[in-house]
């Protein structure tokens, strides 16, 4: 894995993430999470000793850029990048359908062990989480988690067209 193009992707994806592009709504239902997106991707196509440490700085840059506790989501995206490594093997990686599946996976899990987190220790530490209802949350979640896993095939599509310089084979095999 070539260190130096990740970097100018989790540039890019921070960028993408602070301006919402992509959000289909003004109450920031239907948008795209684009920093687990490109966790997902390096857990699934890059090598299995660099892929941890990939998601491990998507979710450091999340951290940094969000205004949740700082190392929440770098754990997270960290556990589902190892999570993800031992299901690549047993998938047609090159398949949109399992690039849907595992990315709607593990945002899903993203999503809702971030909020069970935030819900549980904000009020233990003196802060104020019940900023939206439950209902509110749960519409967010499955909102942005659909839309992100319907957008991912595409994307992965595009980053595969820059399969030499990010250092991925281009041609998928079954390994």
């Amino acid at each position: 894995m070539r260190w130096i193009p990740f970097f100018i992707l989790l540039y890019l994806a921070t960028a993408l993430q602070a301006a919402h592009l992509g959000q289909l709504s003004a109450a920031g239902y239907f948008h795209i999470e684009y920093l687990p997106l490109l966790a997902i991707f390096y857990a699934m196509f890059a090598a299995t000793d660099s892929a941890p440490l990939a998601c491990f700085w998507c979710g450091l840059v999340y951290d940094l850029t969000s205004s949740g506790p700082l190392g929440l989501q770098a754990i997270l995206l960290a556990m589902i990048g190892l999570g993800i490594i031992p299901i690549r093997k047993h998938i047609f990686r090159a398949n949109p359908v399992s690039q849907a599946v595992l990315t709607c996976l593990g945002v899903l899990l993203f999503m809702i062990a971030r909020s069970l987190v935030e819900w549980l220790v904000f009020p233990m530490a003196g802060g104020a989480w019940g900023r939206i209802g439950l209902a509110t949350q749960a519409g967010l979640i499955a909102s942005s988690t659909l839309y992100t896993a319907l957008v991912a095939p595409g994307l992965f599509r595009l980053l595969f067209l820059l399969g030499s310089l990010l250092g991925f084979e281009t041609r998928l095999r079954r390994v």
